[in-house]
């Protein structure tokens, strides 16, 4: 990777433009997910508005302690919401299967993520969502804001399994501007990329969840109005 290369911020996409059901489509510019944006990068020409005038940054306490996020200013907003705690992103995970790292977070971050679909539902948009390779987190947050929008588990996916063909620039990135991680390299669900089972057993359990998704969220203390508000944002 050179340093140009460096300077990209990578993984970065609009979520608009994904199929719905009678023809219609998400809204563009209102969605964004990518990995951990850097002091320095460079205008991204991945998207048409920039920078987002939100962002939900996902890491853990101690990942964004670290320094103050690049992308907070008087136009940007930084919300933080950790998905998976200081304890569970240091602990050893070789061999560890994405599908139960992503079911325990719903299990026990449930409350979390509705606090991302009231953020995406009332923030200022484009609202950007990342963690550090804007995988894991991301793509379980993205995974529950698309589902909730009325976006196919298939299409669903299908963007998960997209950060794959930017793995090599994630890594880079989080090997550089990641130290907190406390290793040499990113660990060990970075190096396996997006895997589609993990994501797919996500949408299985909201899916099944007695009322889908909808009520998993109402029972995670989601409100209908907020439910309403993200749609009509996202698909208007």
């Amino acid at each position: 990777m050179t340093v140009t290369d460096l300077e990209v911020l990578p993984n970065l996409r609009d979520l608009g433009g994904l199929p719905l059901a009678e023809g219609r489509r998400t809204r563009a510019r209102v969605l964004y997910r990518s990995a951990l944006p850097a002091p320095g990068d460079a205008r991204p020409t991945a998207v048409d508005e920039w920078p987002a005038r939100t962002v939900v940054d996902l890491r853990s306490p101690r990942e964004f302690a670290t320094r103050v996020h690049p992308l907070q200013s008087e136009k940007t907003a930084v919300h933080q919401i950790s998905l998976l705690s200081d304890a569970e992103v240091a602990a050893p995970n070789q061999g560890a299967r994405l599908a139960d790292v992503y079911l325990g977070i719903l299990t026990n971050a449930g409350d979390r993520l509705v606090d991302v679909l009231r953020v995406a539902a009332t923030a200022p948009g484009p609202v950007l969502l990342h963690c550090a390779a804007g995988k894991d987190r991301t793509g379980v947050a993205v995974a529950l804001l698309l589902r909730t929008a009325g976006v196919e588990p298939d299409d669903i996916v299908a963007d998960y399994e997209s950060t794959n063909q930017h793995m090599d620039a994630v890594v880079a990135r989080i090997t550089r501007f990641a130290p907190e991680l406390g290793q040499a390299h990113p660990n060990d669900r970075d190096l396996r990329g997006a895997v589609p089972e993990a994501i797919e057993g996500v949408l299985a359990r909201w899916d099944t969840h007695p009322g889908g998704m909808h009520a998993w969220l109402r029972a995670h203390g989601a409100t209908d109005e907020t439910i309403r508000l993200w749609i009509a944002r996202f698909t208007g």
